[in-house]
């Protein structure tokens, strides 16, 4: 599954950037290849983020015409 890895990528970032903070929601730019869907990486994020401070974290995604997929924006609690 493409997506999986996707997903791991962006929980990674994530994860890096929040700090140990719990992460809220997360903007993606989902880039086109044909194979990853937005559906598709939600279900493989919740798959991966089970047990960190991204479980349960909504996912805003947009589909790019671009190459590679992008965290753009993390929110996290306070």
């Amino acid at each position: 599954m493409h997506e999986i890895g996707i997903a791991k990528e962006m929980l990674e970032l994530a994860l890096e950037k929040a700090n140990g903070k719990k992460i809220k929601s997360m903007l993606i730019e989902l880039a086109e290849d044909g194979h990853t869907t937005p559906e598709s990486l939600k279900e493989a994020f919740s798959l991966v983020a089970k047990g960190t401070i991204a479980e349960n974290a909504s996912l805003q995604i947009v589909k790019i015409k671009d190459f590679d997929s992008r965290l753009l924006e993390l929110q996290v609690e306070e």
